[in-house]
């Protein structure tokens, strides 16, 4: 991919993240991805004048002896690009012990509090992440690794609020390319960027042990294209989800008896008439209303629920995580929540 078909192909996608104007903060690591993506953001913006106010943002995890060249380096960079920048550090793997998270659970949610608060101190309403689509192939195999519905399956969304109630996205311009696009770029523009050693160690994280044990192995045994068929298989459960989600989103209306604060409740025997994929996603719609904490409820406890609904089931009620409890009572579908926990931040 050469530097005009890289330009065009990012304009194509940011210009329908990003309306012209807008304030938005770039998350910057250091690495070739996110180095790649400011670089090429504000090569967007002045060929196109889409007078976009970016702003640069990186958070260092105190977590690598050169992560303060790394913070040094962004800081550097968006000085000679003219563009302003918030650095920030913290001892991520202190915060971890704390919160009762691994480092690399403890290091996203920070990264994505602290991006959130830089959008909201310069007035932005978009924070623009570096993933690409190999990322996306390496999500969605990890979720199937570890038990996925149809929404897990179509990986990471190009835009979504960057926590629950947020007014504020996070946006994946890059996520229709592939690393070596991105690469290439970096190289034909002579652009230089940090490399962090820790992903090169197979140990290090989940994401690191997919890209370089599993990965591999899918390619030698299954199909040299694993990253291409697992991007497609995203791309196709997307549009099913988006398919569903409507239906269901039609459906919750019609069935809705009562809505309180902190319950919902439905037509029972309206719901149990629906199919399958579409009474699980109606649960779904539920639940986020609520506030339910969706990342600790996994599909099986979704399917679960939907269950109860069954005339030959023995169970009328289930208990989910963060206080959820659903429950089938005569003609009513119930689900209500007892407590309230924060909402889990997007990926």
């Amino acid at each position: 991919m050469d530097l005009r078909a890289f330009h065009n192909h990012l304009f194509a996608a940011a210009a329908e993240l990003m309306p012209p104007g807008s304030g938005v903060v770039v998350a910057v690591s250091g690495g070739a991805d996110s180095t790649a993506l400011l670089h090429g953001l504000n090569a967007v913006n002045q060929q196109h004048n889409r007078q976009w106010r970016l702003h640069v943002a990186h958070l260092n995890h105190g977590l690598r002896a050169d992560a303060d060249a790394d913070a040094r380096f962004v800081v550097e960079t968006a000085r000679d690009l003219g563009l302003p920048s918030s650095i920030n550090k913290v001892d991520a793997a202190a915060i971890a012990r704390q919160r009762n998270l691994t480092v690399e659970e403890a290091g996203r949610r920070l990264r994505y509090e602290f991006f959130e608060e830089v959008a909201s101190a310069v007035g932005a309403k978009t924070v623009a992440l570096g993933h690409h689509a190999d990322d996306q192939a390496e999500t969605v195999l990890h979720r199937i690794a570890r038990g996925t519905g149809i929404h897990g399956l179509a990986g990471m969304q190009t835009r979504r609020p960057i926590r629950a109630g947020s007014e504020i996205d996070v946006v994946r311009p890059l996520l229709g390319m592939r690393r070596a696009d991105l690469r290439a770029y970096l190289s034909e523009r002579h652009i230089a960027f940090c490399h962090d050693v820790t992903n090169d160690d197979a140990g290090a994280a989940t994401r690191n042990q997919i890209r370089h044990r599993l990965m591999p192995i899918l390619r030698e045994l299954v199909n040299p294209e694993i990253e291409s068929a697992l991007i497609r298989l995203a791309e196709h459960a997307g549009r099913t989800s988006e398919a569903i989600r409507t239906f269901a989103e039609e459906a919750l209306n019609r069935l809705q008896i009562r809505r309180q604060e902190q319950s919902i409740t439905l037509s029972a025997e309206a719901l149990a008439a629906l199919p399958r994929a579409v009474q699980t996603e109606v649960i779904m719609l539920v639940l986020l209303r609520l506030g339910a904490p969706l990342q600790a409820i996994d599909f099986e406890r979704i399917d679960a629920t939907a269950d109860i609904l069954g005339k030959q089931s023995r169970h009328r009620r289930v208990e989910l995580p963060g206080g959820v409890i659903a429950e089938h009572r005569g003609a009513e579908f119930c689900i209500s929540r007892q407590s309230i926990a924060p909402p889990a931040e997007p990926e």
